[in-house]
Parts: C-alpha cells; structure tokens; sequence
C-alpha cells in the first residue's frame, strides 16, 4: 500500500505518533522493545500501513507524555480510522490493476488470510474466464481495461503458493454453484477449486445447502491476520471497500468466520460435493 492510498486521517494519526517518538529522541527499535513489539510493527504504525488500536494509541499517548489537547485529537483519530469507508471512486482513482497490485502487497505481509465468500468464488481462487466474467459483471472497470484487470487479479494469486502463509476459505454451496457463464466455464472453475484445496497451506471448506439453515448469513469478507497479532478486516459493498482495525471489531468477524467454517466440508466432503456439482453440471 502506498502512500497514496492512505486516507488523510490515517496519514495524520501515522504522523502525529512518529513524531511523539522522534521529539524524544527514542528510536523505532527502543520503543519496540520497551512495548513487547517488533521494530517492523513500529514501523508499520508510523508509515500507516498498520492501524494502531484505540489500546496502542493509549499506551502510545501516555509513553511519551501527550498532553491533553493531543490525547483528544489523536484518541478521536483513531476512533475515526478504526473502521473506513473508501468510496470505489476513490480507490479506482489510479485504475483496477493498481488497486490489485496494492492487494497483493498487502497479501504478501499478511501471515494469514481468511476469507468468507457468499455470493461468488473468491478473487483468489477464481480462474481467468470467471474473473473476466465477475468483472464484466459487478464491476465498474471498463471493457477495455478488462483484459489487463483479469492478469493483475491472477497474479495476486501467487500468494497461494507461499506455505508460509495459511489461507482459508469458506464458501457457501449458493456461491460455488452461481453460473457467470457456460457450464464449461463452472466446471473448470469447480476443477479449479479441487486442484488448490490439496495445496499443503491452502484449507478450502464450502457450507452445503442444507447446512446453509444453521449457519448465520452474513456479507463477505476477507480477515488479513499479520505478524505481532495484528489483523484488519476488508468488506466490499455496492460504493464502498469497507476497512475495520479495532481489535473488538476484528474479534467478531474471527467469531463468526470461526462458527461459518464449522458447517463446511473440507477434503474428501469436499471432493465429494464438488464431484456432485460437476455431475450436475455434465448432465444439464
């Protein structure tokens, strides 16, 4: 994420608290070391990639003596940055393909991702036929910048095959079976799906229908763990990309995705369903 993508208050907050640091002196590696942190998570704070809880701004406040007037402004900035809304307008500014490439960078520092899908496949498990046919659908990208908006989105995709990195997916039955396109199409994305579950860090779950009745409906949304016990939740809505910090917040989405993944089929259910769905398909 560049600088460029950082909302002004985001910005503002990352450079009120450096700038508490630097008047005394302490370098990025000191503070670390005195909070229990490391010195990327300092890092990180100050250059506004890492949101900063309501705690750590507290703590940060009070380590070096804030006074009043700063606690105030900087404890409601950070309220304010605790959960964002970036209009698509405003995070398309610089075209899709940057957007995806931002993305990635942001997969790549995230030691984990999860990711609960409702309504389609995933970005990053989708074949290029699919995610033409999402674009051309339920986005704003124009016919022409397609093409290129296709390649940004499957490179992202490298980060599946990082096995440092775990990343879940659960995907109801509703989502696996919405058809974009031909049945050929569907069927290559459900082979698509069968080949990266039996990647080693890659753990796909799919909620049947019938299990669909118990387990609580919800929007999707994509939980970006990172080093240091960090993590932020991303939710796209029809206007907006929708970004939450606070630790509560956070915990809830972990909760639910928790609660989600316990009505899906992993492996050979998996394997099994999606089998079935195939046959369906084969025989239409």
């Amino acid at each position: 994420m560049t600088t460029e993508d950082l909302s002004a208050a985001r910005r503002r907050l990352a450079d009120a608290l450096k700038q508490l640091r630097l008047d005394v002196q302490l370098s990025a590696q000191e503070l670390g070391n005195e909070f229990g942190w490391s010195q990327s998570k300092v890092s990180k704070i100050e250059n506004g990639r890492t949101v900063p809880s309501l705690v750590d701004v507290e703590r940060w406040l009070q380590r070096f003596g804030a006074d009043d007037a700063i606690r105030k402004d900087l404890v409601e900035l950070a309220a304010e940055v605790a959960t964002q809304a970036t209009a698509w307008r405003e995070v398309n500014r610089r075209g899709f393909s940057a957007r995806q490439k931002a993305r990635g960078e942001r997969d790549a520092e995230a030691s984990g991702i999860a990711i609960y899908q409702s309504e389609v496949i995933p970005g990053l498990l989708q074949t290029s036929e699919y995610a033409r046919r999402v674009l051309e659908v339920h986005s704003q990208v124009p016919s022409a910048a397609i093409p290129a908006a296709v390649l940004s989105r499957l490179d992202r995709q490298t980060v599946l095959f990082d096995e440092t990195k775990r990343i879940e997916a659960v995907i109801t039955e509703t989502a696996l079976r919405w058809r974009p396109g031909t049945a050929t199409l569907t069927l290559a994305q459900l082979d698509r799906i069968s080949s990266l579950a039996t990647l080693p860090n890659v753990h796909i779950g799919v909620i049947p229908w019938e299990a669909q009745t118990s387990a609580k409906p919800l929007h999707s949304f994509v939980i970006l763990r990172y080093p240091d016990d960090a993590a932020e939740v991303q939710v796209e809505t029809l206007t907006a990309e929708v970004t939450v910090t606070e630790p509560d917040d956070v915990r809830l989405y972990e909760e639910f995705f928790a609660h989600q993944r316990q009505h899906a089929v992993f492996d050979t259910e998996l394997t099994q369903l999606i089998a079935r769905l195939s046959g369906e398909l084969s025989e239409a």
